[in-house]
């Protein structure tokens, strides 16, 4: 009897795994695809349908790889027994550049309450216009269609050479492929790139997906290799060095500087920077290192100087605190905080200190910084502050007043930092507040006093 209850039990388990998954899954697809329209839209299309019902809930849910969300778009159809609908990702709004790569799968539920999410699928965002040649080992790949093979081995070598210097000098390890795409056209990269890029621009990173993408005309080589490690640069430290939010704390002198200095090799600075740079300081122009940690300005000429003292100041941090120091500085703007801080911890001094020591290397004048005045304001004995206004409040960011904006800056971006000195109006008030909370407790005695007189 045991023998032929077994032999029953294994025959109604094998009996219920042959059953068709139809009978479990009343929702079925009959057909995914995603068609790549590079650079105007990506489409994800379904046809699916439900033999208990009526589908009427679908959704798209695509996970791009190097991003930690997944997008969910709800794209439009009509409820019904089979639907047949489709998403358009809009490129031109939502920019996602050529070598992105990702995940998409579908939700479904029909008004039964039956459900069914799809397997994931891969999909890959390619400019079909041109017909690409592949450079490619473990660490990068070099996709271009103009100038020839010997023309993609000098980009494609060149910005090997850039990878191991930087790790050799940073520390900074390439352990995921990164992909370069050399448009044969400044036009050409123009259609390709996002429609918010600087009429200037010559390239782009895009950290998050690890691709890079340049304008390089075959008659231009010695510009395109420059400007190819300039842009792999940014990419190897935006990757490394982002936090886990993908925000990039660092000064933007410094992630600019290093990306100029990289497409320097062996050293030499072009002449569109150098020149620009010399000019600023026999003209005393050099803008306040403090207002580059921000966004570079728009103009051209402007930007140029900026990228010129970006590249001078990380040159000198190298020269005179070591490839050690420069380590150390990329590991903490990693870990976040306050940049000021963060280069007293390394280096020992803030951004207006080090600016200093950079203008005396480059034979420039020192710059005029506003110092706290360090005068004490009158204490009062018979009543304590909330807040002491003797010492600066720990954190606090102090402000220029208009003279000192005036006098020590030199272009109208410049915003030195400085303190307001005890005598401003803004600490007069915050003392007055604590002498008039001296007479209301004067006179709310008083009160009380004569309250206690009449009782």
């Amino acid at each position: 009897m045991k023998r032929i209850l077994i032999f029953l039990l294994f025959a109604v388990a094998f009996a219920a795994l042959a059953l068709p998954a139809s009978a479990a899954d009343p929702i079925t697809v009959n057909s995914t695809k995603f068609v790549n329209n590079f650079r105007t839209n990506l489409i994800f299309q379904l046809d699916t349908q439900s033999s208990a019902g009526k589908i009427n809930q679908i959704a798209l849910l695509i996970q791009l790889d190097g991003v930690a969300s997944s997008a969910r778009q709800i794209p439009e159809f009509t409820p019904g027994a089979q639907v047949q609908t489709k998403y358009e990702w809009d490129l031109i709004r939502t920019y996602l550049p050529p070598g992105a790569t990702g995940k998409y799968w579908w939700d479904i539920q029909d008004d039964q309450g039956n459900k069914l999410t799809t397997d994931k699928q891969s999909f890959r965002v390619d400019d079909i216009q041109h017909q690409w040649q592949k450079l490619n080992n473990s660490k990068l790949a070099l996709y271009w269609y103009r100038g020839g093979d010997s023309f993609g081995k000098a980009l494609f070598d060149r910005a090997n050479q850039a990878i191991e210097m930087l790790e050799k000098d940073t520390g900074v390890v390439v352990d995921q492929t990164v992909q370069i795409f050399i448009y044969g056209s400044n036009d050409d990269l123009k259609k390709s790139i996002s429609a918010g890029a600087q009429e200037w621009t010559g390239g782009q990173a895009f950290p998050e997906y690890g691709i890079v993408v340049v304008g390089v005309e075959p008659s231009n080589l010695e510009w395109g290799k420059d400007a190819t490690t300039h842009e792999l640069t940014h990419q190897i430290i935006h990757q490394k060095i982002r936090s886990p939010l993908g925000d990039l704390s660092m000064p933007r002198w410094m992630d600019e500087g290093l990306a100029v200095y990289y497409e320097t090799i062996p050293g030499t600075l072009d002449s569109q920077f150098s020149t620009p740079l010399k000019r600023a300081i026999q003209n005393d122009t050099l803008v306040p290192m403090r207002t580059l940690s921000g966004n570079f300005p728009a103009d051209s000429s402007a930007a140029n100087l900026a990228y010129a003292q970006s590249y001078s100041m990380v040159d000198f941090i190298y020269r005179k605190y070591g490839k050690e120091k420069m380590a150390e500085l990329l590991q903490e703007f990693k870990v976040g905080g306050a940049y000021d801080d963060i280069l007293r911890k390394i280096l020992g001094v803030d951004t207006d200190s080090l600016d200093n020591q950079w203008r005396a290397d480059i034979g420039a004048k020192p710059r005029v910084i506003p110092t706290r005045n360090a005068s004490q304001p009158t204490a009062f004995p018979t009543f304590g502050l909330s807040t002491d206004y003797s010492t600066p409040v720990a954190g606090a960011k102090p402000t220029a007043t208009p003279q000192q904006v005036a006098q020590n800056s030199s272009a109208s971006s410049a915003v030195p930092q400085s303190s307001q000195a005890p005598s401003d109006p803004g600490v007069s008030i915050q003392l007055c507040s604590g002498s008039m909370a001296v007479v209301l407790l004067g006179l709310l005695g008083m009160v009380w006093s004569m309250k206690r007189r009449t009782l």
